[in-house]
């Protein structure tokens, strides 16, 4: 069964794209096929991938629910929709189902679709959670982080008519400081409101910061690094969690079958 995850938090600055962008690398690393989606007019997942893009293709994709504009890029297991200001300055149709639609006439045979949202509440962002089986949720661990959160179980809970199966699948505490207290007072709350969901902690590591310019996921761009290492960590352990849950296990005549599916 193809996981489709929505990357997405309505308070902008968490490390939305740059986990977006991340983990879907790494996915590739450890094998997995990924189509990387960039829903955000400003088009910041493609750029971090040093592609610049109008995004009227998406557009039109989006108003006629026909095919996305899949390209490859140069990451190991990921192909790319970009994105541009064309999201934002051209006429989108109002289509809560749109793009999952787009998704079901799009050849490809993707283990993991990640959607990077725009940081607002509008019809992209309800495309994305509709079309969405998981949701990942990336956050500062501060005060004004835990509110958006909370903004975010509201936003998701006003779609589940539409999609009975949304759940957050993970809370992904970013730009995490481990030595200030308010840090571990806010993760606490975290794990209080989504028990065993929090995943491991992203550090505030300066080669995050610098790995957009460069166009490239902090993997390629500063393999050793921190940064590098935590993402690697916490896609192990998202990938782990989906495919735990992917599983089906099915009794028949005093035998145990597990299918994938």
């Amino acid at each position: 069964m193809r996981q489709v995850v929505s990357v997405v938090n309505l308070k902008g600055g968490v490390g939305k794209t740059t986990s977006a962008v991340n983990i879907a690398a790494c996915l590739g690393e450890i094998g997995k096929s990924v189509l990387l989606i960039d829903l955000d007019p400003q088009g910041s997942a493609s750029l971090s991938l040093g592609i610049e893009n109008s995004g009227e293709e998406l557009l039109f994709a989006l108003n006629n629910e026909t095919p996305l504009p899949v390209m490859p890029i140069e990451i190991k297991g990921v192909e790319l929709v970009p994105s541009g200001m064309s999201l934002a300055t051209g006429q989108l149709e109002e289509s809560g189902n749109a793009l999952a639609r787009c998704l079901e006439e799009t050849p490809g045979d993707w283990e993991y679709v990640i959607i990077d949202c725009p940081p607002s509440y509008g019809n992209l962002t309800t495309n994305a959670l509709i079309a969405s089986t998981r949701v990942v949720v990336p956050v500062e661990a501060s005060f004004l982080g835990l509110n958006g959160l909370k903004q975010m179980v509201s936003a998701i809970g006003s779609l589940r008519p539409q999609n009975p199966g949304l759940e957050i699948e993970a809370i992904l505490p970013c730009r995490a400081h481990r030595r200030r207290r308010i840090h571990w007072e806010i993760m606490d709350s975290f794990n209080s409101m989504f028990p065993g969901k929090v995943s491991p902690i992203i550090r505030e590591n300066v080669s995050l910061a610098a790995a957009p310019g460069i166009g490239k996921p902090v993997i390629y761009s500063d393999r050793l690094s921190k940064g590098a290492d935590d993402y690697r960590f916490v896609t192990l352990w998202l990938d782990d969690r989906l495919t735990v849950k992917e599983e089906v296990v099915v009794e028949h005549s005093g035998f145990v079958f597990s299918t994938f599916g």
